[in-house]
């Protein structure tokens, strides 16, 4: 399913006569100056008074309050795209963005961290990472590293693993190791001085990466480990785009939202609609820059179901249908879906 086009309004005297042609309407807006130069592109709830005031006609700001940039000067063509969902909205904001903006001028935006755990490894130790993903022994995304040191601080107090990055060799008298504070108050299996073999060691590794990979096991920790949380090798969920009568699904693949793959389906059809749901292994954008965000906001961890977690097929529909808003799950016997204020 393509995204929406934006629609292009030459401005002209009548700028009251050109904003009546505009939507009042979420979407996206873009406002060009001479010879198409780019000058403004925002996501909007109501495009129409978006635009109204950046051309002057909008409401006086409250006291104290700095005004709108008033582009009615420069403007010369206003460009809009209606949306029907919040997310629909972001995605198209970020696909008309990213020609226009670079990452590194967006303020908004930080890379997303990740957590990193091998298993194989000798000693294997949580870290966190940043800007990498598509790997089995990571675990993410995190919106930013704080959240990821928060995870990580919790994984070694459920797990002892070793915070440190010292390379040793085991020896019950290793100074290293008996001058460590952490093995000192024993909340670190403190391998170095050979407390754990080292396949058990390993084993404590293994079960810290299941813990990380099975939302279900970290049911006890939502808010520092939340169920969007999962390994990054070719990871795949699905984000919801929540219309007023409709559901739109897009599949996403180790970081990339599939736009074109997406699905529109009334509640009613839903297990339907999961079953023609596929992951193309087509190259494409990383999205995670944006889609941690998202998926870090209130808004974007209620819309966001990791595939893994989910099983896949029925069980997939199951967990969309258990997260949807209650005016969807009501009205799924009957087919009737009654708009609820302010949804678009």
């Amino acid at each position: 399913m393509p995204l929406p086009r934006l629609t292009f309004l030459a401005l002209e005297d009548d700028l009251d006569g050109c904003l009546a042609r505009v939507p009042a309407a979420p979407g996206v807006g873009q406002f060009l100056g001479a010879s198409r130069r780019h000058l403004m592109l925002a996501p909007a709830p109501n495009l129409r008074r978006w635009a109204a005031s950046h051309l002057g006609l909008g409401k006086p700001p409250p006291p104290g309050r700095r005004p709108k940039t008033n582009l009615a000067g420069i403007a010369t063509t206003l460009a809009w795209a209606r949306t029907g969902s919040p997310f629909a909205q972001r995605l198209l904001y970020e696909r008309l963005a990213a020609p226009l903006i670079p990452l590194s001028e967006r303020r908004d935006l930080k890379p997303p961290a990740f957590l990193h755990l091998s298993p194989d490894d000798r000693f294997p130790r949580v870290t966190v990472r940043s800007g990498t993903q598509g790997r089995a022994d990571l675990f993410g995304p995190f919106r930013n590293r704080h959240a990821a040191e928060k995870a990580r601080d919790a994984v070694n107090r459920l797990f002892p693993l070793r915070p440190c990055d010292h390379a040793f060799e085991p020896d019950p008298a290793l100074p290293l190791g008996v001058g460590c504070l952490y093995a000192q108050v024993r909340s670190c299996a403190a391998p170095c001085l050979a407390r754990v073999a080292e396949a058990d060691y390993r084993a404590l590794a293994v079960r810290a990466a299941d813990w990380l990979s099975d939302p279900a096991a970290r049911a006890d920790t939502p808010e520092v480990v939340p169920a969007t949380i999962e390994g990054m090798d070719a990871a795949r969920a699905v984000v919801l785009g929540l219309g007023r009568q409709e559901v739109t699904l897009y599949p996403v693949l180790a970081g990339r939202v599939l736009e074109d793959a997406a699905v529109v389906t009334p509640p009613t059809e839903l297990e339907t609609a999961v079953a023609r749901l596929h992951w193309s292994e087509d190259g494409g954008p990383d999205d995670w820059p944006w889609l941690a965000a998202w998926v870090g906001s209130a808004r974007g961890r209620s819309s966001y179901v990791p595939v893994r977690a989910a099983g896949g097929g029925g069980g997939l529909a199951a967990v969309i249908r258990s997260v949807l808003p209650a005016r969807f799950a009501a009205s799924s016997g009957d087919g009737n879906v009654e708009p609820s204020q302010g949804e678009a």
